[in-house]
């Protein structure tokens, strides 16, 4: 199984330079990370990751900026708030859009981000597997395992793949504006999916998958 980030970032003498300073403040936290000492750190890894992801969200998969940081934000897997320990982890980096990123953020001010960690409060060091998150990790895991994606609506097919969708909202187009007319009105499209979401078994999901597909190439 090949991860979606094949590499993670190496800081540079200046950029680990910039972050020792920081942590060295007595006041360090996790809101030390938006301080100005930290501009060109941030923008390092902005730039590895938007290459590393070809310019994708990790979250969503839908377009990054590929100049402005507007759409384009570090994301932190395993919250900052949480294990400030892996603020500058490079394994718990990537890039995300600017809605996967207020909505992870929101939760965090409101003090009820989920929390992406296994047995999260034991760890110490930044864990080296896959099945040490919850949430689909583009260091670890294969988006296309564990979520499929009908257009703009997305559909687990994991235990990781539920968590991401429900902790970065990933249907929040279908929760704005509902489904799309074309596919409202087509009653085969609808009694598929809903198959599909409500079976276990991996091979008759596949089955349901392909018809469900070939139905959605119909209607473009």
């Amino acid at each position: 199984m090949t991860a979606e980030i094949a590499n993670a970032m190496v800081f540079g003498e200046a950029e680990r330079q910039s972050i020792e300073q920081i942590q060295s403040f007595v006041d360090y936290s996790h809101h030390s990370w938006s301080v100005d000492e930290l501009e060109t750190v941030r923008s390092a890894i902005r730039a590895h990751y938007r290459n590393e992801q070809r310019g994708l969200c990790a979250y969503c998969r839908n377009p990054v900026s590929l100049q402005s940081p507007q759409n384009c934000h570090v994301e932190h897997i395993a919250p900052k708030s949480k294990y400030l320990g892996f603020m500058f982890e490079p394994k718990n980096l990537c890039v995300v859009c600017a809605d996967c990123n207020t909505i992870k953020r929101d939760q965090e001010v409101h003090n009820d981000e989920p929390d992406t960690v296994q047995n999260g409060s034991r760890r110490r060091q930044y864990p080296r597997s896959s099945a040490a998150f919850r949430i689909v990790h583009p260091h670890f895991d294969r988006w296309d395992d564990h979520i499929e994606r009908f257009g703009k609506y997305y559909c687990d097919k994991s235990a990781k793949g539920h968590f991401t969708i429900g902790a970065c909202i990933l249907n929040r187009q279908l929760r704005q504006f509902g489904w799309e007319p074309a596919i409202v009105d087509d009653a085969a499209i609808r009694e598929l999916m809903n198959e599909y979401l409500n079976l276990a078994d991996p091979a008759v999901q596949t089955s349901v998958l392909n018809r469900l597909m070939r139905l959605m190439i119909q209607l473009q």
